[in-house]
């Protein structure tokens, strides 16, 4: 009976550790054509307005919850201003389904946020083909109970759905864009918040 007790808290602990990880476990990617995929670097460069926009949108404090941050800018609505999308790891913005992200506008040196993401994984890519006027994102998505797929992000006038795992997956053989948040996430990678 002792050595089933010990077993059990055994098994307890590890799906405590699993279900706790800050840090998503990179799935097994279903097959797709990435290769007219091009890569950019994430920005190195802290951002302090940037960190104070995310740290208010998601009550974080600095150097107190763990958070590692990766941004990058891209034009979505051709206005020749481009758009900034940061994507946020740590305990207090991931889960076992993926971690959260922000869609920001900047004006006058200052971000609004445009659209919140969660359950998000790398890569985050940017296509194309647009949807009132936006063009459309696909991000990875797996992990929580979630079939692993690349779905599609489309503009609907205002914002971009929050949650891609409820979006329709890519149906094209090959996925065309520029993928701006492809780095290997890992605990000494990215920008300490």
């Amino acid at each position: 009976m002792r050595k089933r007790n010990c077993c059990m808290v055994g098994l307890i602990f590890a799906l405590f550790l699993f279900m706790n990880n800050p840090y998503p476990v990179k799935a097994e990617r279903p097959e797709a054509n990435l290769s007219e995929v091009t890569y950019l670097k994430s920005e190195t460069k802290k951002d302090n307005v940037l960190e104070e926009v995310f740290a208010k949108e998601f009550d974080l404090r600095k150097g107190t919850d763990s958070i590692r941050y990766y941004y990058n800018k891209i034009d979505l609505n051709d206005d020749q201003i481009p758009e900034t999308f940061v994507y946020l790891v740590g305990p207090m913005v991931c889960g076992t389904g993926g971690c959260s992200a922000l869609l920001l506008e900047e004006k006058n040196g200052d971000y609004t946020v445009k659209s919140r993401f969660s359950l998000v994984r790398t890569p985050v890519i940017i296509q194309n083909e647009t949807t009132n006027g936006w063009k459309n994102i696909v991000m990875y998505v797996a992990g929580g109970g979630i079939e692993p797929g690349y779905h599609q992000l489309k503009f609907d006038g205002e914002n971009y759905p929050s949650n891609p795992s409820v979006q329709p997956i890519v149906e094209e053989d090959k996925i065309k864009g520029i993928g701006i948040i492809n780095d290997e996430i890992a605990e000494d990678t990215g920008i300490v918040f």
